[in-house]
């Protein structure tokens, strides 16, 4: 178990280290127009530094998360320290992520067919996001199939169910994302998967709750939370798009919902 820790430990030092190596060619290619986007519009750096504190707060909450797996004396990839550090992981990326697309939108200098491709890999990042939490939620499936038939489904049956529920997710929103002919199109469907995906991965989280079957972290304030994380994003749309300036208070709100969401990974329910 020790080599395996420390095989873990090394893979996640190498996917940090590459990308960081992405991050900064990505930056480093488009340095001169990001920076004249950036001091083009007047306080934009609040904004800024905004989305910087909120990526320090996510990295904090990922290296707390991997930390409390680590700590364990049995690890496996299916551990729910292990996914929720994942997704915090994976947000943490997808807010550096941000920063790029933000000012290449704000430039207006870039194609638009350069624009589309960002949005595509910016909706794929999303859908990655989604799968950790997915993974854990769908613990509600068993739940439900095994109060409504007569003969359960054991663990094998539900890790074959689970694995096809994820799989057909995947491929049905990486085929919209990939075969999407414009922006406007990417932009009008896209908000749809991800609000279904949010509501539910909610109503998930509180069906174990209710049925006392989540050991590992507390339902309610999870499925509260993602209900929270449904609101902001619409806030955060009607903030952005009333002034830009705005996006300040749709990072705090976020911040705001990604700590009750950690709170909600490391809380235990009572009857835990």
């Amino acid at each position: 178990m020790e080599s395996k820790r420390k095989k873990f430990i090394c893979s996640i030092f190498a996917l940090i280290l590459v990308l960081m190596i992405f991050f900064s060619v990505l930056f480093s290619l488009y340095w001169s127009s990001l920076v004249a986007a950036f001091f083009g519009i007047e306080g934009l750096w609040i904004g800024l530094v905004a989305i910087l504190v909120r990526i320090l707060i996510l990295g904090v909450l990922s290296f707390v998360l991997f930390r409390k797996w680590f700590k364990q004396e049995a690890i496996y990839l299916s551990d729910a320290y292990f996914l929720f550090g994942a997704f915090f992981g994976i947000l943490t990326c997808a807010k550096v992520y941000d920063i790029f697309y933000n000012l290449v939108i704000i430039s207006g200098t870039f194609s638009t067919e350069f624009v589309l491709l960002l949005t595509k890999i910016r909706f794929f990042v999303i859908i990655v996001n989604l799968i950790p939490i997915l993974y854990i939620g769908l613990e509600a499936v068993l739940v439900y199939i095994n109060m409504n038939k007569d003969k359960e489904m054991n663990k094998k049956q539900f890790s074959k169910l689970r694995l096809r529920i994820m799989l057909g997710f995947v491929i049905v929103t990486a085929l919209i994302i990939v075969l999407a002919p414009t922006l406007n199109f990417l932009n009008l469907v896209f908000p749809f998967i991800t609000i279904l995906s949010y509501i539910a991965i909610a109503f998930m989280f509180l069906f174990m709750y209710k049925n006392k079957r989540l050991t590992q972290a507390h339902g309610l304030i999870i499925g509260l939370a993602f209900i929270c994380f449904l609101i902001s994003n619409l806030v955060r749309t009607i903030l952005i798009n009333a002034n830009l300036s705005f996006g300040i208070i749709a990072e705090l709100i976020d911040i705001g919902v990604n700590l009750l969401i950690f709170i909600g990974f490391i809380s235990k329910p009572k009857y835990a």
